[in-house]
């Protein structure tokens, strides 16, 4: 389907709840450029936006029987992308462990107004780009201990990373210090 009416998508989210897994299959490949679009733009590495790819589907499947709109189906979709990236974010211990100064600059709220929304996501791109270069190790032991969905346990991170359980908090500790002199380093303005 290349151009779509509005009873076009009304059709297809009603075959979906019916069952029908080829129109499933039609409307996963319908939203996944809006999905991984929205990923690109707030910066997220490949292996984060398949992840918030498979989330996204999974609450779009959750949700069909729900949509009262199927024809703004990629609306929905993009917000639901949008929402689960900050969702993480906002979830995360990350914060408390930045400095007070910092964490209140780059803390997120709800968003009233589109310029304000622009701004608070600009600052957790900068948050997000800084994380990138730190050593592999730490930026995926910062990503476990604070933006993983799964909470997973230090025994778990230990596994994941190869690291001993009782490096983790220094080891944690040192990437923080680390990422705050990247930080200050880039000049990233809060």
């Amino acid at each position: 389907m290349t151009e779509h009416s509005k009873s076009d998508f009304t059709i297809l989210i009603s075959r979906c709840i019916d069952g029908d897994a080829t129109a499933w299959d039609e409307l996963v490949n319908l939203i996944t450029p809006s999905i991984l679009m929205t990923c690109r733009q707030m910066r997220l590495s490949q292996e984060e936006s398949l992840d918030i790819f498979g989330q996204v589907c999974y609450i779009l499947l959750q949700n069909l029987e729900k949509l009262k709109s199927p024809e703004k189906i990629l609306s929905y979709v993009s917000t639901t992308t949008r929402r689960e990236v900050l969702r993480g974010i906002r979830r995360t211990k990350l914060f408390d462990k930045i400095e007070e100064e910092t964490s209140k600059q780059i803390s997120v709220t709800e968003f009233s107004r589109p310029d304000e929304e622009f701004d608070k996501l600009s600052e957790l791109e900068i948050l997000m780009s800084a994380m990138t270069k730190l050593p592999e190790k730490e930026y995926k032991l910062l990503w476990h201990l604070f933006l993983d969905e799964n909470e997973p346990s230090y025994d778990e991170i230990s596994e994941k990373i190869g690291i001993p359980v009782a490096s983790i908090g220094p080891t944690r500790s040192r990437a923080l210090v680390k990422l705050k002199k990247i930080m200050k380093r880039k000049q990233y303005k809060f």
